[in-house]
């Protein structure tokens, strides 16, 4: 809160270009109660980080990032993650949009509205649904209505950012200079 004061950008959503990148979360205190007090890695599951979109399967999460891209209004969660046997290595991308907050230059409206699981390495579809429990007819990239948070950007400098969420949550990401997972990657939404 205190450095939140001294924020370099105290109106994210005036200066859109100064929040777009690829983002490392370094520290997150969750506030859903399905995460709350979990550390930043932990274990989780399928149905969890997919918002109930995809099967109950147990899983630990490496890593997270979140994309912003200004010309897409991108917001989107990545989720790396490994099966409980630590051998095979997943991605979670929760695609999300944003808009503005009408007297709330910090607050990011977000629409998740698309969930996808990829295989992190070049595995063929038969060996990752299998090392992570999954049915062959299971879809694993699902579109549902979108569900609305909001994300507040109360700290943001050239590599540092502090936001709070909707649910309660704490996060501090680090900027990467790095290309994205699911944007970033020419200026078009990657699929």
């Amino acid at each position: 809160d205190q450095l939140a004061e001294h924020s370099p950008v105290p109106e994210p959503m005036n200066h859109q270009q100064a929040a777009e990148g690829v983002w490392l979360s370094r520290f997150a205190s969750f506030g859903g109660k399905h995460s709350e007090g979990q550390p930043l890695l932990h274990q989780t599951t399928l149905k969890i980080q997919s918002f109930g979109h995809l099967p109950e399967v147990p899983m630990c999460v490496t890593r997270l990032v979140q994309e912003i891209e200004q010309s897409s209004k991108a917001y989107n969660n990545i989720v790396y993650v490994t099966n409980m046997a630590e051998d095979l290595n997943g991605v979670v991308v929760m695609h999300g949009r944003y808009g503005p907050n009408e007297g709330n230059p910090k607050r990011y409206m977000v629409e998740f509205y698309r969930v996808a699981f990829h295989p992190a390495d070049n595995v063929p579809d038969a060996a990752f649904r299998s090392g992570f429990g999954l049915a062959s007819d299971i879809g694993l990239d699902q579109a549902f209505r979108p569900i609305p948070f909001h994300s507040d950007i109360v700290y943001l400098d050239d590599d540092l950012r502090i936001n709070y969420g909707k649910l309660g949550g704490f996060y501090v990401l680090e900027r990467l200079n790095a290309p994205g997972y699911s944007v970033l990657r020419g200026g078009t939404e990657a699929a």
